[in-house]
């Protein structure tokens, strides 16, 4: 996903992937698969397999941790500014973890096309050397509106050989 506020000399673009549950809807469908498993659960206590009941357990909790853990990978959010003078680039899940700031007029931005169709552009921006990829979860179209927005704002510097980009 990508939201976009672009001006004339500035802008701000905000990255993230694309999410498709909210952690309540994962909530949910864990009290579902609880649901499921209670019924089943009582079934098995009746007919007297009770061992099978550390297993949905089991199950229930793989089911959270690795939805959990997934959904936080999802959380993760780019934020590149372009004002006159700087160009930041800030990246954090929940919180600001690491930021970059450097003089806009000596900043650029580097493309490289994957030799697929249907990969997306691996965009960075770099300055002095230093480079910082962006947006690597996006998809295809939403790499090349990334793209088009930088354009107005920085030179492009480097493109993939054997390449041509139609934005």
């Amino acid at each position: 996903m990508i939201a976009i506020q672009d001006h004339e000399d500035s802008a701000e673009i905000i990255l993230r992937p694309n999410c498709s549950a909210s952690w309540d809807q994962n909530r949910r469908i864990l009290l579902a698969v609880m649901a499921v498993n209670t019924l089943f659960g009582a079934g098995f206590i009746a007919i007297g397999a009770w061992l099978v009941l550390p297993f949905m357990g089991l199950e229930l909790l793989i089911m959270w941790l690795l939805l959990g853990r997934t959904f936080r990978s999802l959380q993760i959010q780019q934020i590149v500014s372009l004002s006159p003078q700087t160009l930041s680039i800030d990246l954090g899940h929940q919180h600001h973890e690491r930021s970059w700031r450097w003089p806009r007029n000596t900043s650029y931005i580097l493309v490289t096309v994957k030799p697929h169709p249907w990969d997306p552009l691996h965009i960075s921006l770099s300055h002095c050397g230093e480079q910082v990829s962006i947006g690597d979860f996006l998809n295809k179209d939403d790499s090349q509106q990334l793209l088009s927005t930088l354009r107005r704002h920085l030179p492009v510097r480097h493109y993939c050989e054997d390449s041509i980009i139609r934005v």
